[in-house]
């Protein structure tokens, strides 16, 4: 009689290392967002992902290493893509200030998260002078260039008031965003994440339009 047996299909390496170091950086994400990087072990991170810590310090030599890493990858997935967007816009400088606020909105609706990091990573690691605080800041500065760009089209076109500076305007704009995205944090199971952003984008375009208008 023949039997027929069935292999299990191997995993290939890099598919498993891929799939280890996701977890990692996704238990991470987690528990620096919920306990601060500093109250965050890295038996901690293990645990939450299912690995040893050996596993984890396979991936990463420590902690540092695993928050830039984490950082890079908000950067791509986040700010990269939000930048790109309203600089190739052909829309009208209030588009793009729309599109902005939406674009934190809805991946703050699908990963909270995710927009929370660098807000939560710049007020942590303010002042250490490490790579950390530098990457977080050049993260602001393109983020903050970027709007001030758009605010200074819309200076030019006469669509936002040109009493205050572009780039003043933009960083009143990352504040603005950041605040929204501490308070939905803090107060998420009070508030509709909707309306709040709703608010935001009015005080926001209201706040630098030449003439004022619903958003």
């Amino acid at each position: 009689m023949v039997t027929n047996t069935i292999k299990k299909q191997r995993v290939p390496n890099s598919e498993r290392r891929r799939s280890s170091i996701k977890s990692v950086l996704d238990s991470a994400l987690s528990l620096f967002v919920t306990r601060g990087y500093d109250a965050t072990s890295m038996d901690d991170i293990a645990g939450q992902a299912g690995l040893t810590k050996g596993a984890v310090y396979f991936y990463f030599k420590d902690k540092l290493s695993l928050l830039e890493a984490l950082l890079l990858r908000t950067d791509k997935e986040l700010i990269d893509p939000i930048i790109a967007k309203i600089g190739a816009s052909n829309g009208s400088a209030r588009d793009r200030i729309i599109m902005l606020t939406n674009w934190f909105a809805i991946v703050g609706a699908e990963r909270k998260e995710l927009p929370l990091l660098h807000v939560l990573v710049s007020l942590e690691m303010h002042g250490r002078g490490n790579r950390i605080e530098e990457m977080v800041r050049k993260t602001y500065k393109d983020l903050q260039n970027a709007i001030a760009e758009v605010t200074r089209v819309g200076q030019l076109s006469g669509e936002f008031t040109s009493d205050i500076p572009p780039e003043y305007q933009a960083a009143v704009i990352v504040a603005l965003i950041d605040g929204l995205l501490l308070e939905w944090h803090r107060r998420g199971d009070q508030l509709d994440g909707r309306a709040l952003a709703h608010g935001a984008r009015n005080m926001i375009l209201n706040g630098i339009a030449a003439t004022r208008q619903p958003a």
